[in-house]
């Protein structure tokens, strides 16, 4: 694996390439809020379709925001036009399959609305839309909006997900999923969370509140049909964090998209439905392998 570093604008961004001399089309994964394109080290699903290149977004570690970026130059034109300059710079004007997880997938669309000629494929998963969380990061975003924002409130439990990789384990991630029982057995979860702990801690948290604060004013709704790039759209109808309905709403807009709801299950599907997450996202890969 192999980690670049660009500026961007006067952002920072990184890029890991997963497996840098696979041949095919390039794939580039987005993660969510407050992780890194480490959560993508362990991916062995995608990486058998083409180079993999995981990207971070705006502001996020190992990346960061320009000095005093104002919080409204973070919007959803901006986060694809970083992206678009960031998979350039790596792929040149290639097509790309761009897949993303929870905010990662609204910034797949994002990108997929802004720019139809570099982005062919998108898989969004557990994304969204219209960014109004539900559960933990709910109450995170309605804190940091109130009038007064409750910064001590958010700063506390921010310091508490920091003490340990343990207390991260047991406490964090698991407000994310609905299936705790098949989430736990998760062969992986170990070593995804080891990977995943070691940039969260760097994660700076004046950037992850402004992602709270600002993400329910942005939508890209209204921009949905005009989305060009074939289309899986995966969700479960348990999510505690992103509502079901954000998924059915973009399939329902995006031309030709498809859509799979897992029965029971939460955020993160990959942990919580292993077998069909494989088997869905594999088979459509297959299948729009050669579609233009």
């Amino acid at each position: 694996m192999l980690l670049h570093k660009l500026h961007i604008e006067d952002h920072k961004l990184a890029a890991l390439a997963l497996n840098p001399d696979a041949d095919g089309e390039p794939i580039i994964l987005l993660h969510g809020i407050n992780l890194s394109p480490s959560f993508w080290r362990t991916d062995d699903l995608f990486t058998r379709h083409g180079p993999c290149h995981a990207l971070t977004l705006p502001g996020h570690f190992p990346g960061a925001f320009p000095p005093n970026m104002p919080e409204s130059a973070l919007d959803a034109a901006s986060i694809a036009r970083l992206l678009a300059a960031t998979i350039r710079q790596l792929v040149g004007d290639r097509p790309v399959t761009v897949a993303g997880i929870s905010t990662g997938g609204f910034a797949a669309l994002a990108l997929a609305a802004h720019e139809p000629q570099l982005v062919r494929r998108v898989v969004s998963i557990s994304g969204f839309a219209e960014g109004g969380w539900t559960g933990m990061l709910g109450t995170y975003q309605a804190w940091l909006r109130d009038t007064p924002p409750h910064y001590r409130r958010f700063r506390i439990l921010w310091q508490l997900s920091h003490l340990s990789q343990g207390f991260f384990r047991r406490f964090v991630w698991p407000t994310l999923v609905a299936d705790r029982a098949t989430f736990n057995r998760y062969p992986q979860l170990s070593t995804l969370i080891s990977h995943i702990y070691a940039d969260w801690v760097h994660q700076d948290m004046d950037m992850v509140a402004m992602y709270y604060r600002r993400m329910p004013d942005i939508s890209i709704a209204d921009m949905l049909p005009s989305i060009r790039a074939q289309t899986l759209v995966l969700a479960g109808d348990s999510d505690p964090t992103v509502p079901p309905e954000q998924s059915r709403l973009i399939a329902r807009l995006v031309p030709g998209a498809e859509l799979a709801m897992l029965e029971g299950a939460g955020h993160l599907l990959f942990a919580e439905r292993p077998h069909m997450y494989d088997t869905i996202i594999e088979g459509w890969l297959q299948r729009t392998r050669d579609n233009s």
